[in-house]
């Protein structure tokens, strides 16, 4: 029962900040709209000054006093979500999507009164042009040419969307076109020298191409990165290594070593905040640092002297909030002669406000381990093996490669223990005196476990083993899946002792999931109740119809979407196909329309309809009245047409009534809602009812997400009192609700009693 009370814990845990090796020194806020990207610019007498991009315009502002930032000036302009900044000499350029050209700020006139909107470029020598009204981002490099990534037309045109060549330094302020390459969408990128490296977003790979001849450029080579939503890419200061970002929840910022063009290698990976579903967004190589901006976490830096072991050594978590969604940190700027790093809020504060953030830093390279993993028995090398500093102010685990090396790390200097382990072997723990800038070499011998075989039984309340019945055991190293006998046995060859979840169903039963610890002395015996309950961690034989040519229901761990803005209207960050099952039941599964992940209309529900149908169930014998089950609903964009809803139903074999409708109006949107229904007050009840949950998306173009979790039968159940609840549990600690708030006996939902010892229980109180 531990993971159900961290998970009701969960809230209160979210909101929290921190912040280690970064200090905040000063911020300029905007209090009536939001902030894109942003960069930065020195002026002849030294001055520094943040460049920000705004929903409503660009702002300038002298950063020289860190900590008394001042708003130079500010530029009104169309409204956008997006807009992107760089600078070459004495001025700025910035792109949105808005349908606003490029805009030229020219940075000596500091009361922002000289600017110019351009729109359409020439070739200077054979007199192509072409025209572009929008674009969502760009990049200057050191020779002036200014790359314009991912543009569009307001006019019907097509220019390139994956990139366009503009000098700029022969006019600053007439820059002329000089080629484009568009093999792909480009959604961000850099360029050094005569090599461009792009984020190929919808491709999921970095493109790395040659730019010499702006007539005709070429690609030299391409590589996937880890979660195949590539946004963008940075080049290291010897030119040997790439790293990139993909924008999507509990990403991975990725090292590429490009010293043969021909043979792209990624070298390592890492996540900021495992687990916790923030999204990166923007990263710089700075010398020998990797400064990036997350979503919902903030600026992060990690050292890269060494590119296959990437360490976090600093962070700053700006937002107030956790996990997935488009809110926080867009973007971070650590390149001013001063050392500090700015970066751009989207809405860091209650009022939702954009917002400038002034960092100095307190990073130093990291204290680099390394080291290999043996067999303790006879010196073969081991792969795969965990390694785990223990009380680092970052965690950074690592494992074991095919020839049983290993590179780890951490930020602060200090004498720690490391933790190996290996499924199958005895971990051990080492002592480790690590220093900064010094590579550490440690490595370890484990002692083989001995396997052993388990048995054990599903039984009914009286004893008799049920047959075909589902029996997942596991830990963090070992799944064993398996399937009852006619008796209601199973069996498991070579196991290791050790702790396990063991999660056990059977349509017709309520699912059982404990924690036991087994060892070659134990009998595993499982005790099931009759019932109906499917949190879908089994295929317990839901069936699924419908006409649509995508987002038909499938079962599996959800993929979140986010949905930012659709056909002209915005929706913020709303989380659209949920990115999570519902909490306290067993496993992570749940029916979902489409699981496709991506973004929020690439595996939606499309030109018709999708039915999920339940097995039957018997609600005469098992005196079963109550239906209750969490759905999740979503729609966005399109006409809204009435026929694009979520509608829940019960049949009894003859007849079929509708229990619930959802629909644009009604939805709730980004969150899991609960339903209980008493099915006799709709329908008679039979030996051969089923519940049925259908949604289309009839022609209307509209975004559609819908998902179904936890499904049950029970009987009616009468308000509980404190006293018949401590009778049979121990003493009762608080009732809290499913988003863990503290309630009484009188509510009319999902309740969870949490005892002294432990132990959570679900009730549902009927008055």
């Amino acid at each position: 029962m531990k993971r159900i009370i961290l998970v009701l814990m969960m809230p209160l845990m979210a909101l929290g900040q921190s912040n280690f090796n970064l200090s905040l020194v000063g911020s300029y806020e905007w209090p009536t709209t939001e902030g894109s990207d942003i960069w930065g610019w020195v002026d002849g007498s030294g001055n520094e000054y943040a460049l920000i991009g705004l929903n409503d315009g660009f702002a300038c502002v002298n950063v020289s006093n860190p900590t008394n930032p001042v708003q130079e000036f500010y530029i009104s302009d169309i409204n956008s979500t997006w807009r992107d900044v760089k600078t070459w000499g004495n001025f700025a350029y910035i792109t949105t999507e808005a349908d606003a050209g490029l805009l030229i700020v020219d940075l000596t006139d500091m009361t922002g009164g000289t600017y110019w909107h351009v729109s359409n470029f020439t070739h200077p020598t054979n007199g192509s042009s072409v025209e572009f009204t929008a674009a969502h981002n760009l990049f200057i490099d050191e020779n002036g040419i200014c790359y314009i990534f991912g543009a569009s037309s307001a006019t019907g045109g097509s220019p390139s969307d994956g990139a366009i060549f503009l000098d700029v330094a022969a006019n600053a302020t007439a820059p002329v076109y000089l080629g484009e390459w568009d093999d792909e969408y480009i959604h961000d990128g850099m360029v050094r020298g005569d090599t461009m490296y792009a984020g190929c977003i919808y491709a999921g790979e970095l493109f790395v191409v040659d730019v010499s001849d702006k007539n005709n450029p070429s690609t030299l080579g391409t590589h996937s990165t880890p979660n195949a939503f590539t946004h963008n890419a940075w080049i290291s200061d010897d030119g040997d290594f790439v790293f990139t970002t993909d924008e999507k929840s509990d990403a991975y910022l990725a090292a590429y070593d490009i010293s043969n063009i021909n043979n792209i290698q990624e070298v390592d990976r890492i996540q900021s905040n495992p687990g916790e579903l923030s999204i990166p967004h923007n990263t710089h190589v700075d010398g020998n640092f990797l400064i990036t901006s997350y979503y919902r976490d903030g600026t992060t830096v990690h050292d890269i002297t060494q590119p296959n072991n990437m360490i976090q050594v600093a962070h700053y978590d700006s937002y107030s909030g956790a996990g997935n969604g488009f809110d926080g940190c867009w973007g971070t700027y650590p390149f001013f002669p001063s050392g500090l790093i700015i970066s751009s809020e989207i809405n860091s504060s209650a009022n939702q406000s954009a917002k400038l953030m002034i960092y100095e830093r307190g990073f130093v390279q990291a204290c680099y381990l390394e080291g290999n993993i043996t067999d303790a028995t006879n010196g073969n090398n081991l792969s795969g093996a965990s390694i785990v500093i223990l009380n680092t102010p970052i965690t950074n685990n690592s494992t074991s490669n095919l020839l049983g090396e290993y590179v780890s790390g951490t930020a602060s200097a200090a004498n720690y223990d490391v933790v190996f382990s290996k499924p199958g072997y005895l971990a051990d723990t080492l002592s480790a005196s690590l220093t900064n800038g010094v590579i550490t070499i440690l490595d370890a011998a484990l002692q083989p476990l001995v396997a052993f075989n388990a048995g054990g039984m599903v039984v009914d309340v009286l004893g008799n083993g049920i047959a075909s019945t589902d029996v997942v055991i596991y830990n963090d190293d070992f799944t064993f899946t398996m399937t009852t006998d006619a008796n209601g046995n199973f069996s498991i060859n070579s196991m290791y002792e050790g702790s396990y979840e063991v999660i056990t169903g059977k349509w017709g039963y309520i699912t059982s999931c404990d924690n036991e610890y087994i060892d070659a002395s134990s009998s595993i015996t499982i005790t099931l109740e009759e019932g109906y309950y499917d949190d879908f961690i089994f295929d317990f034989g839901w069936t699924v119809n419908g006409n649509a040519s995508t987002g038909l229901w499938e079962r599996g761990e959800p993929e979140g979407t986010i949905l930012a803005v659709w056909q002209g209207t915005s929706y913020g960050a709303l989380e659209f196909n949920p990115e999570l099952d519902v909490s306290l039941d067993c496993g992570d599964f749940a029916f979902v329309t489409g699981n496709g992940g991506g973004s929020a209309g690439d595996d939606d529900v499309d030109d018709g309809n999708t039915v999920l149908t339940s097995p039957v169930f018997d609600a005469i014998n098992n005196s079963a009245n109550y239906v209750e089950y969490y759905k999740w609903f979503a729609i966005g964009g399109g006409n809204g047409n009435s026929s694009d809803e979520l509608t829940i139903s019960i049949s009894n074999g003859i007849t079929t009534v509708l229990l619930e409708t959802i629909t644009l109006n009604s939805s709730p949107l980004n969150s899991w809602t609960y339903s209980i229904f008493d099915m006799s007050q709709y329908i008679t009840l039979t030996t051969t009812m089923q519940l049925i949950i259908e949604t289309a998306d009839l022609g209307s173009g509209d975004l559609i997400e819908a998902a179904f979790d936890k499904f049950s039968i029970t009987n009616t159940t009468s308000t509980i009192n404190e006293q018949e609840l401590t009778t049979h549990k121990g003493k009762l600690i608080k009732i809290v609700d499913v988003l863990g708030r503290s309630v009484n006996t009188t509510e009319k939902t999902p309740l969870f009693y949490i005892y002294e010892n432990g132990v959570v229980e679900k009730r549902i109180v009927i008055q």
